[in-house]
């Protein structure tokens, strides 16, 4: 039995396309994006995005907080990615404790686990985790549920979740369905990729 901590947005919700379009409202002023942009953008963070389409990095603090407020409506629009589920209830059949450690804020985690029928496998929500960074997010989560770094494991989309889950001292599967590709995710040496949420399972059972 673990301890699973996992990241929210690119993870568990499919959130790229309410991103897009946010940035196609908020930066490109309502010009839409080409496929072509789209995919340039997938492998990039949302400040990524926004900088890549021209927003400056003095309002980038400003337009996330406008992102993580507007997505409050938007969440029931927000799907989860296929099979997800699934693995989350597996997860919590076989013992483990399962945890979100995440930037995006505790409101909208939570209206999306319950529309999901999810919130029920979850024993803690640790939101707004990138204002101080996802290290010290994932620290003061072992600290509060009394975990060994040991016994835990973060499961996230982005380079930065990989660096912080390993700076954290704990052991992290990339996930390669969300933000970053698999390419820029192998690059920092996560424990294991996982390529699509069923890997989680078999993963979990190899290291």
């Amino acid at each position: 039995m673990a301890a699973i901590l996992f990241d929210f947005d690119g993870t568990i919700a499919d959130s790229f396309e309410y991103v897009a379009t946010f940035l196609e409202r908020h930066v490109r002023r309502g010009h839409p994006l080409t496929p072509e942009e789209k995919q340039t953008l997938r492998g990039m963070t949302m400040h990524q995005m926004a900088n890549h389409l021209g927003c400056p990095a003095w309002r980038l603090p400003i337009l996330f907080i406008i992102g993580r407020r507007a997505m409050g409506k938007a969440i029931y629009d927000v799907p989860v990615f296929a099979g997800i589920g699934k693995v989350i209830e597996q997860l919590h059949a076989e013992g483990h404790v399962l945890i979100v450690v995440s930037s995006n804020n505790n409101r909208n985690i939570n209206k999306s686990l319950k529309q999901h029928h999810l919130h029920k496998y979850f024993t803690d929500i640790y939101g707004n985790a990138g204002f101080f960074g996802k290290r010290r997010a994932i620290r003061a989560v072992l600290w509060r549920n009394r975990l060994k770094p040991e016994d835990a494991i973060y499961i996230g989309d982005e380079s930065r979740d990989v660096e912080s889950a390993k700076a954290a001292g704990i052991r992290v599967i990339a996930a390669s369905w969300g933000f970053d590709k698999a390419d820029i995710l192998a690059s920092h040496n996560p424990t294991a990729i996982a390529h699509a949420p069923q890997d989680i399972i078999r993963i979990l059972e190899d290291i």
